[in-house]
């Protein structure tokens, strides 16, 4: 049933990214089969069907750019942020081939 709303919900979701800040990252996590679940300028989440607990989770901020990531083999995600869109790709991107490995 979960994975049904899941499947339902991708296809509301706009298929491209509306914040363009992110639109490397965005690429490079679907062509690994992840999905937005949140697609606004504010916010930018990611999940995968069958790990619904792991996501990329990014959030606008007026002054900064906080992002949440899933730690492998746990149920907690590490939160830091970041105060510009070039340095949150960076770490977005590597820590994402980090949890992929």
């Amino acid at each position: 049933m979960h994975h049904s709303f899941l499947q339902d919900n991708q296809s509301s979701i706009p298929s491209e990214i509306k914040n363009k800040g992110f639109l490397l990252f965005d690429e490079m996590v679907r062509e690994h089969g992840w999905h937005l679940i949140h697609n606004e300028m504010n916010r930018i989440c990611y999940t995968k069907v069958g790990y619904e607990t792991d996501v990329f989770d990014i959030r606008i901020l007026e002054k900064t750019i906080k992002v949440s990531i899933p730690l492998r083999n746990s149920k907690y995600q590490f939160v830091t942020q970041f105060n510009d869109y070039f340095t949150a790709n960076e770490f977005l991107e590597s820590r994402f081939f980090d949890f992929m490995d």
